[in-house]
């Protein structure tokens, strides 16, 4: 395959098309046509994003083409199994990718310059300076990242491997329709791969830096996801073999299904209304008492949050709280269109997964606050920019409506944050007694000693 690697960008995008209208036959050069076009897009020559639409529209096409046996050919052609459904491509900016190696496991990504100043061992206080620098300078240049063009091929050929779409005029439609080979429980080699390809999609969705790099080239995986909820779950249907353990549908763990719609709603992706809709059938899935039908259903019914560590839950705590105090009331549409706010889904959502739904819960509902409160690093942003997500958790600890626990499935959780956020800081109205309780709960979230440089800022 020596001379494809030698294949300039028209050349790859007329081989491609070939490979992909043929029904008849598999065709071993596909797998290295697409890295070879990766590698183009890398490099970003002349025609580059004039090529990424263009093979945006034909991979969309392959979506609505009714016919399964023409997307079993592209993944039976040799390695494009493995680049597909596998991690051989990561879809990750530059950017992106430096985060995961770098900064994503100890600082949650880019830090703060007070979260810095105040590192105590200075070995790592100057490693992570010289980090920084390395992020700011990919920062500071923007253009549309390799990954972002190559996910609108990419990321479109695994969707069509997982459903025949309704025919649409915007992408963002396009995971509307069946899911291929029919019903999933069958497993036909049609369906097999449907879930496959409904696995790999939902993964990469969820993925925040890969949602990051991407952005509006992965726009149908919102309605697909949809699709797919539908499809697996139900609020009386038993957990199917082909989810693993807290997922609503393959790739799609209740936790990450939420926390993607919330970003797409605060970036106001062309699919917002899906993401709305999505959390709207997750909050109405959440109200249901599950125990109650385990009797009846069998064991095998189980509520997809069973079990989800306490880590995780204060992450989903943490982030909705991001969410309600980031979205701006005033400009709550998405490209155009109305969007409304999913607070009420939220509410369930979070109630329930904290805990809270359930007296009996207490441990769970106690663990996951103290969780929030205290850890920095399960925010939605970089280690020192999470303060007033867990002042938060300190200020709701510390009032009346968390330790009495009859207040629990009536509490507005939504509305205390509002509340909260608008609190004005003790710089403002010193003599205020709430402002005292934002700012001993900002001053616990902080430390001490980040606390007396910020309210010096606020005076």
């Amino acid at each position: 395959m020596e001379v494809i690697a030698n294949y300039d960008l028209d050349t790859c995008i007329t081989e491609l098309m070939s490979c992909l209208r043929n029904e008849v036959s598999v065709n071993p050069r596909l797998y290295h046509i697409m890295k070879r076009l990766r590698t183009l897009f890398d490099e970003d020559g002349d025609g580059v994003g004039d090529a990424a639409y263009q093979l945006h529209s034909s991979a969309r096409g392959l979506i609505f083409y009714p016919s399964d046996k023409l997307m079993m050919n592209v993944v039976a052609s040799p390695h494009m199994t493995n680049l597909l459904f596998s991690d051989e491509e990561d879809l990750l900016s530059t950017k992106n990718r430096f985060i995961k190696q770098h900064l994503l496991e100890k600082y949650n990504g880019r830090p703060s310059e007070e979260y810095i100043e105040n590192v105590e061992d200075e070995t790592e206080r100057e490693e992570l300076r010289k980090l920084i620098e390395q992020f700011d300078e990919l920062d500071s240049t923007w253009s549309q990242p390799s990954s972002m063009s190559y996910c609108y091929l990419y990321f479109n050929l695994i969707v069509a491997c997982a459903i025949h779409g309704n025919l649409s005029p915007s992408s963002v439609h396009d995971g509307c329709g069946t899911l291929r080979g029919g019903n999933p429980q069958d497993k036909s080699a049609e369906s097999l791969l449907a879930t496959a390809a409904l696995r790999r999609a939902m993964e990469l969705w969820t993925d925040p830096l890969v949602l990051a790099s991407c952005g509006d080239a992965m726009a149908p995986a919102a309605s697909l996801a949809l699709t797919a909820v539908k499809s697996y779950r139900s609020a009386t249907t038993p957990l199917s073999p082909l989810c693993r353990e807290h997922e609503l549908a393959p790739g799609l763990p209740i936790d990450r299904l939420v926390m993607t719609c919330m970003s797409e709603l605060l970036e106001r992706a062309g699919s917002a209304t899906y993401s709305v809709k999505l959390l709207e059938h997750v909050g109405g899935l959440v109200k249901v008492n599950w125990e109650r039908f385990s009797s009846v259903i069998g064991s095998s019914f189980t509520a997809p949050w069973k079990d989800l560590s306490i880590e995780r839950r204060a992450k989903l705590a943490l982030a909705v709280i991001h969410y309600i105090v980031s979205v701006d009331e005033d400009q709550s549409s998405a490209f155009g269109r109305n969007i409304t706010q999913p607070y009420e889904a939220l509410n369930n959502i979070l109630k329930t997964l904290c805990g809270m739904q359930n007296p009996r819960d207490e441990g769970i509902y106690l663990s996951v606050w103290q969780k929030a409160a205290e850890e920095e690093r399960l925010g939605n942003e970089g280690a020192g920019h999470n303060a007033t997500s867990r002042a938060f958790a300190y200020y709701f600890m510390r009032g009346a409506s968390f330790s009495c626990k009859s207040m629990w499935g009536v509490l507005d959780m939504v509305t205390l944050f509002k509340e909260f956020d608008k609190i004005p800081r003790i710089g403002k109205a010193p003599e205020d007694a709430k402002a005292k309780e934002m700012d001993e709960c900002l001053r616990l979230a902080r430390g001490d000693k980040q606390h007396e440089e910020m309210n010096a800022i606020w005076k």
